[in-house]
């Protein structure tokens, strides 16, 4: 008797803690960061050091971390492209996009939080492949984010 009471506790307690790690562990799954990816935390945000520009299209796109306890609907940003000197600092900044375009999410809508959602930014002209040096960063102030003014709930599996 003193064995099977033994047995059960050790049985609801192994199920008790794996029902604990995937409510902790779940927001990890779902944003995934690459290796070698940095995120710069600017406060309410955190944005990619990693970048890519299509081809075809007219924009840059970078991965944003919402660190906020709301939804962003909006971000306003500066696009800068520069050329790293030597010493790994930046020099000769050009403004590549107009800030008062916000820009557009392409990956992960709505941008809940603790999420990595990709924004796209378009670009006021084209930007060169000339000089291989050139990288490009972007800034945003906290006060060009803006939030969804009514929160949605996640959306549940199986509806009653």
């Amino acid at each position: 008797m003193n064995l099977l009471l033994h047995i059960k506790k050790n049985i609801f307690l192994l199920l008790s803690l794996s029902l604990l790690s995937s409510i902790f562990y779940s927001v990890q799954v779902i944003a995934q960061e690459d290796s070698n990816e940095e995120f710069f935390n600017i406060g309410p945000i955190s944005i990619s050091n990693l970048y890519t520009i299509p081809s075809k299209k007219n924009n840059i796109v970078f991965k944003i971390k919402n660190n906020t306890s709301r939804t962003i609907s909006q971000i306003y940003g500066w696009a800068y492209k520069f050329d790293k000197g030597p010493d790994g600092k930046g020099k000769n900044f050009v403004l590549l996009n107009n800030p008062h375009k916000g820009g557009i999410i392409i990956k992960g809508k709505p941008h809940r939080p603790g999420t990595i959602s990709e924004w796209s930014f378009p670009l006021v002209r084209k930007p060169s492949t000339t000089n291989q040096e050139a990288s490009y960063t972007l800034r945003v102030h906290s006060r060009s984010i803006f939030f969804a003014s009514i929160e949605q709930r996640k959306k549940t599996s199986a509806e009653p």
